[in-house]
């Protein structure tokens, strides 16, 4: 069973990206604007998905990447150049 990722689960957020076993609850928006790919993966993910797709009534977007790969991708898109170079701060709980 998926868990959620404790500092990087916004209970605002839109769009919940599952990496390995791990739930990440952000903002498709902030996600878009950072990444064609993300924006263009994010057109997938539709209201309109079954109850299975979603949590909390936010599509789930299945990645292949690992939860430490993704951890780190959001941290920076969050946080910018506020964790160490090397070692991400929230990615210690992964």
């Amino acid at each position: 069973m998926p868990i959620k990722h404790e500092q990087l689960w916004f209970e605002d957020g839109n769009v919940v990206l599952l990496a390995e076993s791990t739930y990440f609850r952000v903002h498709g928006s902030i996600l878009a604007r950072s990444s064609e790919v993300f924006r263009d993966m994010l057109q997938l993910a539709t209201p309109t998905a079954g109850p299975d797709e979603m949590i909390e009534g936010c599509p789930i977007v299945p990645l292949t990447d690992t939860a430490e790969e993704i951890a780190v991708i959001l941290a920076f898109l969050y946080n910018g150049y506020q964790w160490y170079v090397g070692y991400c701060v929230f990615c210690s709980e992964v």
